[in-house]
């Protein structure tokens, strides 16, 4: 008997999700159940070596999937936390950024205080060289964006607006912090206490700036009130509305933002497409339900999310036309939502817990449908909501290896997996 979820209680958990904390309690309760009945006697299976990024007994991690944790010289970033994961972060105890060297030596450590267990502090490598990621500045008492240069060994830039996606040294997108730690706490960070009870900026004063990356120079690129004048629906008077998830093309000319909007506790996805000078958006998703994406190329997106037919699945869409067109494999349909990350013509997804409570990883070309299984892995139900130890896996540089973070020893690590010839 399969241990994946089947497609009838796939969608009997769409229509609870209009039912947000009944969903959550009968989900509770049904995986408990389902673990007693199709619990595994082991806690791994992998294709290949797997070598953990760790110092001392500390957790470790790096974050989201839309990232790889490598430069092209194999040095690796990760976060580095002496406080259970387990536990919701905390403003009062910072956490580590380092760097690993070829050698999974640590050759740098810097203390960060802006962050959550999804996604750390948006570390990301602009280059060889520098990297930038989030921190909370207490003498401005607001988020910035800090850069650092291995090479000079010191902080290089220092911004006034937090990253969320970065073009090489070119440019940032920023978005507002606050907004999504209201909104949705997993992405949030927890330094401004009052941040739940503040009333949210006008939709006309949030929204996406654009941060030149030599000058310094920012500017609200899309604003909240710019989204609800695509395809608008009456909806969107009494919703609230945010964006989340920004991802700058390949060539830097365009991104991709998530625009969400809330009426109670139901929840309504959209994607959007942005002309990265002039702002200008187009609609590229509207049946309801974005979860995650990538850039294939610079001009086809790759996504979990409900597509035309009302089906749930992953999508290739071109953003010029909008079209979609279904991935060709329905294995991956079986598993369902994942996060995808693109190298040429493969990816790597991975899976929520099954019935087993095992986390899959996979190895897919988009181009031909092909997919191969990479391991499994266990997740306990220690780690729940905002404390979930998504794989969120990435590819390496060169393609051989697949980074990724898990918890099957009970702990969060950062893992590389070296795949076969």
């Amino acid at each position: 008997m399969s241990s994946s979820f089947s497609g009838f209680e796939r969608s009997l958990a769409k229509l609870l999700a209009r039912f947000p904390a009944l969903k959550r309690l009968a989900k509770v309760a049904y995986s408990r159940l389902m673990f007693l009945k199709n619990k595994k006697n082991y806690t791994v299976q992998a294709v290949g070596k797997l070598t953990s990024y760790s110092v001392q007994q500390n957790g470790s991690f790096f974050g989201y999937y839309d990232k790889s944790p490598e430069n092209s010289k194999g040095l690796v970033l990760s976060h580095i936390t002496g406080r259970s994961t387990t536990k919701l972060p905390s403003a009062s105890d910072s956490i580590d950024l380092v760097v690993f060297d070829g050698n999974n030596q640590l050759i740098v450590s810097l203390p960060v205080n802006a962050y959550n267990w999804q996604q750390g502090c948006r570390a990301q490598w602009l280059d060889d060289d520098i990297f930038i990621f989030n921190d909370f500045d207490a003498k401005l008492q607001g988020y910035v964006a800090r850069a650092y240069s291995l090479e000079a060994k010191d902080e290089v830039r220092r911004f006034e607006y937090p990253v969320q996606d970065a073009f090489r040294k070119d440019y940032f997108i920023s978005l507002n912090y606050e907004r999504l730690m209201q909104l949705r706490p997993d992405y949030g960070y927890r330094n401004h206490l009052q941040t739940r009870e503040s009333p949210l900026p006008s939709l006309e004063q949030d929204g996406l700036w654009k941060v030149d990356f030599h000058s310094g120079k920012s500017r609200l690129l899309v604003s909240l009130a710019d989204a609800c004048q695509i395809k608008p629906v009456d909806e969107f008077n009494g919703a609230v509305h945010k964006f989340n998830h920004v991802m700058i093309s390949p060539s830097g000319e365009q991104f991709i933002v998530m625009h969400r909007y809330l009426i109670g506790k139901r929840r309504i996805d959209r994607l959007l497409l942005a002309d990265a000078n002039t702002g200008e958006l187009s609609l590229l998703s509207d049946y309801g339900m974005v979860s995650h994406c990538f850039w294939a190329d610079t001009s086809t997106i790759l996504g979990y999310m409900r597509g035309p037919g009302n089906k749930d699945g992953y999508w290739l869409i071109d953003v010029e036309s909008a079209e979609f067109t279904p991935f060709k494999h329905d294995v991956l349909s079986a598993f369902g939502d994942g996060h995808p990350h693109v190298a040429g013509d493969w990816f790597v997804t991975d899976t929520y817990p099954d019935k087993a409570r095992m986390q899959h990883l996979m190895l897919c070309n988009w181009r031909s449908g092909e997919v191969r299984h990479l391991g499994e892995f266990f997740h306990g139900f220690e780690y729940a909501g905002e404390t979930r130890c998504d794989l969120h896996p990435r590819l390496s540089v060169d393609g051989k290896a697949v980074f990724f973070d898990s918890v099957y020893t009970g702990q969060r690590q950062l893992y590389k997996l070296e795949l076969p010839e």
